[in-house]
């Protein structure tokens, strides 16, 4: 949800859907995302995070390390490597 409130024009895509309903009654539930395959979170058009496969294997666009960085501290991810 932090990715979205940072966003200027969030965009959220499930399995390659998108999500519209960013309320607790959605899909974005940690249960619904951990199930699902393809996942991504967009500000317009540029990813600002995702997965492929499984969400312990995510990325984070170098552009938002400072979101990064804060998801870290509130101890939600852990970065292991930089950029690439």
């Amino acid at each position: 949800m932090r990715a979205i409130e940072v966003s200027q024009d969030p965009k959220v895509l499930m399995n390659k859907h998108l999500i519209t309903d960013f309320s607790d009654q959605g899909k974005l539930t940690q249960k619904e995302i951990r199930e699902c395959i393809n996942f991504e979170i967009r500000d317009g058009s540029v990813g600002i995070m995702g997965f492929h496969d499984h969400p312990d294997d995510m990325w984070i666009n170098e552009n938002y390390r400072e979101f990064a960085d804060y998801c870290e501290q509130q101890g939600w991810l852990r970065i292991e490597g930089p950029a690439s």
